[in-house]
């Protein structure tokens, strides 16, 4: 997951120094491109006994939303004040 929000995030920040609509593609196709990786791992390890299906699915939905929600605070704030940092807590 952290991979994967990472990723994100160096799309967004490579992308935003050169155009929004660069950046607005490169958000979509990225999503499309991340989400296609997260089916890849799960159809890799869905036939291997150690695995339980609808545990690694909800731990992958919790997760996603958890670091979505965590995140949004600092982009939402990042976003409504350009050139403002959150503070630290």
């Amino acid at each position: 997951m952290l991979v994967n929000f990472t990723l994100a995030a160096t799309l967004v920040a490579t992308t935003a120094r050169i155009s929004l609509g660069l950046m607005m593609g490169a958000v979509l196709f990225g999503y499309l491109i991340r989400l296609g990786l997260i089916f890849l791992a799960v159809f890799l390890v869905k036939d291997t006994g150690w695995i339980s299906l609808p545990a690694l699915g909800t731990t992958i939905i919790v997760t996603h939303l958890g670091l979505l929600i965590w995140e949004m605070k600092y982009v939402a704030l990042s976003l409504a004040h350009p050139g403002l940092k959150p503070a630290r807590q």
